[in-house]
């Protein structure tokens, strides 16, 4: 027992020292935004472990059986490209009856059984390529990155391999986890005692300037928390304090990725628990909007908030999330209308993470906040791209929704995601009863027609 006990204070006396050096430089350069370059380098070669690993994989399986043995989605944009276009020919073929003419249908259709068969033809289709529930599950990997959680028992093929897993395991558990672990709870504290403080003054450019400073500090502690690695592209089109900010959501991560570069005002539901810490602090130092569950169910009050707040200039610019649910990495789903009918000028940022070095979608139907917070400590590290859009603003005559699209598209050309047309509260709710309803009024519709073209053929043989 004394055997060990000495061993234990031998241990601490070496790691500590080291630990304690790494922790205060880490935490000192990212209160001032700096930083010595050594996150890139890790970076750069965990790249080359990962192709190291890759190349040891296809040896032992092969390109197609290592690819089979994944299940990997293919992220590939060539092949990706090309299953689209093979889903595309099947809807091509069914055309709805509100795209087909009148004498179209009146000249060469006479109601049949098979009529149909088209609407099996696309639900079958839907079944097979379901472009919606594949969005709420993690993105999955052409290649192994040496997490157990995203490989198939790959860890033992080779010693090798065997050696690169093993070192890997022991460096995030036992190195990163306890040094991400300390950064997130000095980083909690430090922006929880700060607010208050900054609470205390009364409004003025003070007390802004205040809390842009302890803004940007705490967010970029917590970024390290994580081993955040973000690089920001064309940041002259940074948003202002005369519009709302706008981008794609993937995890809560990505609010404090994109206040790392700058200072906002959030928007969203109320939380309690981990978020709700956050929540209660921002709130101190500045004008945040949160909502109930049962207020963000109405438009019009929202809309009231979120044009008082862009109308003050003294307030930061808005932060939103128009999806309202977190989607994999992968696609931008249906942007809700309601932010762009606030009006204002409309800045758009995309959101690209590298799903390699961690997946920091966050499945909130599955995982819990603290278990997706462990998820990302002890993943290598969250790399992702920010693009600063060009500002937009509402064209004449075109409608909250047509503009919402507009935006959405050009969010998804810049982060090279897959623009979709659904809503991403199918998530958790079934799809709306009107969408039901329109199909069946358009089956309808083609049977009244058939039966006055038989009608009138009737009429003509007497």
């Amino acid at each position: 027992m004394a055997l060990v006990d000495a061993l234990a204070t031998v241990a601490l006396s070496l790691l500590l020292p080291p630990f304690l050096v790494v922790l205060v430089s880490v935490l000192v350069l990212a209160s001032f935004g700096k930083s010595l370059g050594l996150r890139q380098k890790y970076v750069e070669v965990l790249l080359k472990v990962f192709e190291d690993g890759n190349r040891i994989l296809v040896k032992k399986f092969g390109k197609e059986r290592l690819a089979k043995n994944s299940g990997s989605m293919n992220e590939d944009s060539d092949s990706e490209d090309e299953a689209r276009t093979n889903g595309s020919i099947i809807r091509n073929n069914f055309r709805p009856f509100s795209e087909r003419d009148d004498d179209e249908v009146a000249n060469k259709h006479e109601f049949e059984l098979g009529d149909c068969l088209d609407y099996i033809s696309a639900g079958m289709e839907a079944i097979v390529d379901d472009e919606v529930t594949k969005r709420f599950s993690a993105e999955e990997l052409t290649s192994w990155n040496l997490l157990t959680r995203t490989n198939c028992h790959y860890e033992f093929i080779s010693v090798r391999l065997t050696i690169f897993w093993v070192v890997g395991f022991l460096v995030r558990y036992f190195l990163l986890l306890p040094l991400r672990i300390t950064i997130l709870l000095f980083g909690i504290g430090v922006m929880v005692i700060m607010t208050i403080v900054i609470g205390l003054f009364p409004d003025g450019p003070f007390k802004r300037w205040m809390n842009k400073r302890v803004f940007l500090m705490t967010f970029r502690i917590l970024a390290r928390g994580f081993s955040g690695v973000v690089t920001y592209h064309n940041r002259h089109n940074r948003p202002h304090s005369d519009g709302i900010c706008v981008a794609n959501h993937t995890s809560p991560i990505d609010c404090v990725v994109l206040s790392c570069d700058g200072c906002y005002s959030f928007v969203g539901q109320r939380h309690g628990g981990f978020l709700g810490i956050f929540q209660r602090a921002l709130s101190r130092a500045s004008a945040h909007i949160w909502f109930e569950r049962c207020e963000a169910k109405d438009r019009f009050a929202v809309a009231k908030r979120l044009r008082d707040h862009v109308e003050d200039p003294d307030k930061l610019p808005i932060l939103i999330f128009p999806e309202g649910t977190c989607i994999n990495n992968t696609s931008v789903m249906q942007f809700k209308k309601g932010t762009f009918e606030v009006g204002g000028i409309i800045y758009p940022v995309a959101i690209k993470y590298d799903p390699r070095f961690g997946d920091a979608f966050w499945n909130s139907s599955k995982y819990s906040m603290v278990n997706y917070i462990y998820m990302m400590m002890t993943s290598w590290a969250i790399v992702c791209d920010v693009w600063y859009l060009p500002p937009m603003t509402i064209k004449e005559n075109e409608t909250s929704i047509e503009f919402a699209n507009r935006v959405k598209a050009e969010i998804a050309r810049q982060g090279g995601l897959v623009d979709l047309v659904w809503d991403g509260g199918l998530k958790r709710s079934a799809p709306k009863k009107e969408w039901k309803e329109q199909h069946q009024q358009e089956f309808s519709r083609r049977l009244k027609v058939s039966n006055l073209v038989t009608e009138k053929k009737v009429e003509k043989c007497e």
